[in-house]
């Protein structure tokens, strides 16, 4: 029996014993993770910052748009296999290859969420136009932001399963977004404009860029889809829906892996097709939901010379649903954007309190789950109440953003590493990762890593 490291064997020794995959039970009581991944990924890059590019440089970067979403749907697959297939976190993953490393890398996570409460501002700034308060609109948005954070503090404090409230949330802002957008985009003085866009993909002009605006693009292309730690939250979403062998994990520190029987690879081949669908559902709907965000700033703000930026990162593309609305379509649109933002902060602190949570329980602490994710919940809710006003929300998450590209780059190598090399020991041969997988994971973690270079060699 192979066994493989953990961070403190003499409490969490892994359980090694074969456990056959459950019963798939079909693809609509699993589907939902990618639903959650797709509606938080709306957040920064899909609304914020491809519109700002797109609205600012006109096509400049658009051929960027396609590869940007794609090269993540390798990454987040195999986050998600990884779950499925041992009924453990990614981050317990990490943990099994060095805990010494992952420790550090743990501290650079909680660093890199210090500001993502900008995420709310950014949503203040849109009920700030649709509310207004007769104050600044920093002050206001500021204000709206303590106060959404307050109420979304108190769900979570109140909720028998997060989960399910979150995914039910998703699944509305998700469907309301994308609909919104696609009626948006048939407007006739829109539509006119879709063939002067399209041309856009096959001509790149990186040189029209202004260089104070190097990280933007990198946000842009890094949330290109859920980018960062952000990530790594799809592994504890496949948990908490159930996939695979996360049915008999119950979040213990267990290892179960597939017997060679038919019956297990049968069953494997579903739970494969199901995780493959709904890893696809969050990256390419998240895809066309971005094409129809740099469309519309394409044929209505770019011509106007308006972007997204300070106070004002979430009111502009209000325009979007104003021709067909009217005044009454922006005030919708700013609402719908500010639900879009907003969800980053709940989803965020409720599976960053989880992942601590994990973490914490991976060094053998015997904790009573409920009390301590009240606590960390707290701590999260007053660093960020305490983060809000240091700057303007974009320049928060610009931040945070790079941060989590570093992160990104480590991470998505680790994975690599965890399920190509260690994880493939232990799995019966017809269940093994694929000479395919492996290649499209390495174009991933390369193209990341290349991304990077490019940066430090453009700064």
């Amino acid at each position: 029996m192979i066994k493989l490291k953990s961070p403190k064997e003499s409490i969490c020794e892994p359980n090694f014993q074969p456990k056959p995959l459950p019963e798939f039970p079909g693809f609509s009581k699993i589907i939902g993770p990618g639903i959650v991944w797709m509606a938080l990924a709306q957040g920064s890059g899909e609304l914020i910052w491809w519109p700002y590019l797109i609205a600012k440089y006109g096509t400049a970067l658009l051929p960027l748009l396609v590869p940007s979403a794609l090269i993540q749907l390798p990454l987040t697959y195999h986050i998600g296999k990884y779950s499925m297939l041992t009924g453990e976190s990614i981050w317990r993953g990490f943990f099994r290859i060095s805990k010494k490393f992952t420790f550090i890398f743990w501290l650079l996570m909680n660093f890199s969420f210090f500001w993502f409460g900008a995420f709310v501002v950014a949503g203040g700034t849109a009920l700030t136009e649709l509310i207004p308060l007769g104050l600044s609109p920093k002050i206001a948005s500021t204000l709206w932001g303590y106060i959404l954070i307050f109420t979304m503090f108190l769900i979570l404090l109140k909720a028998r399963k997060t989960y399910d409230i979150i995914e039910k949330f998703m699944w509305l802002v998700a469907i309301g977004t994308f609909s919104g957008l696609l009626i948006s985009c048939f407007h006739p003085n829109v539509t006119q404009k879709f063939g002067d866009f399209l041309k856009g993909f096959f001509s790149l002009n990186i040189k029209a860029i202004d260089p104070k605006d190097y990280e933007k693009t990198i946000t842009a292309i890094t949330f290109m889809g859920l980018g960062g730690f952000w990530s790594l939250f799809y592994s504890y979403w496949v948990l908490d829906k159930g996939f695979g062998m996360s049915y008999f994990s119950k979040g213990e520190f267990n290892f179960g892996f597939i017997p060679s029987s038919e019956s297990s690879v049968t069953a494997f081949r579903k739970w494969k097709i199901a995780l493959a669908t709904d890893s696809s559902i969050g990256t390419v709907g998240n895809l066309i939901t971005t094409f129809m965000t740099c469309f519309l700033a394409f044929a209505i703000l770019h011509p106007k010379a308006v972007y997204p930026e300070g106070y004002k990162i979430a009111v502009v593309q209000s325009e979007f649903f104003a021709g067909w609305f009217g005044n009454l379509g922006k005030k919708i649109f700013l609402f719908s954007s500010a639900l879009f933002l907003i969800d980053t902060w709940i989803t965020t602190a409720d599976t960053l309190s989880k992942i601590n949570i994990d973490i914490i329980k991976t060094y053998g602490a015997k904790v009573d789950e409920k009390k301590l994710y009240k606590m960390i919940l707290t701590i999260i809710t007053a660093i960020t109440c305490i983060t809000l006003p240091i700057a303007q929300p974009g320049e928060l998450i610009v931040f945070s953003a790079m941060v989590g590209f570093v992160g990104m780059v480590i991470f998505s190598f680790l994975i690599l590493y965890l399920i190509h090399i260690k994880l493939k020991k232990l799995l019966p041969e017809k269940v093994k990762p694929t000479k395919f997988s492996l290649a499209l994971m390495l174009i991933s973690s390369i193209a990341y890593l290349t991304m990077f270079i490019l940066y430090l060699m453009a700064r």
